[in-house]
């Protein structure tokens, strides 16, 4: 990789289902759909991914943002083999992989970390 390809992140070609395809960079137009479908499976992404375990809890979310960040329909995701879905996946966090690092995971353990220590509304420590 050169520093231009650094800078600004190239797609990656792939054929799946008998077509050629070219998995690119999120367009700032995809990102609020993305973002919405990617976050429950977003704490799975990091390190080695299980995929069978992100699939079997979150694949429904996961299918659909492969197909926004693909631009296909979500009927043409899910018609995919099992190993091109993980592929197609793979790829899609690849060549995003500086976006997710970067800029979604420190964001989404901040919030994890607020949560954590948050407290419900209305709650007192007091009994009556």
């Amino acid at each position: 990789m050169n520093d231009l390809e650094s800078v600004f992140p190239q797609g990656a070609d792939l054929s799946l289902a008998g077509e050629a395809l070219t998995v690119k960079p999120l367009k700032v137009g995809q990102l609020p759909t993305f973002l919405r479908a990617i976050s429950p499976v977003m704490p799975h992404l990091s390190g080695d991914i299980d995929w069978l375990t992100v699939f079997g809890e979150h694949g429904g979310a996961l299918l659909s943002a492969i197909a926004i960040a693909v631009g296909k329909p979500r009927d043409w995701v899910d018609d995919l083999n099992p190993d091109e879905a993980v592929l197609l996946a793979a790829k899609v966090i690849e060549v995003n992989a500086d976006f997710f690092t970067r800029s979604v995971m420190p964001k989404l353990s901040g919030l994890f970390t607020q949560i954590e220590h948050a407290t419900p509304a209305g709650s007192t420590s007091s009994k009556p």
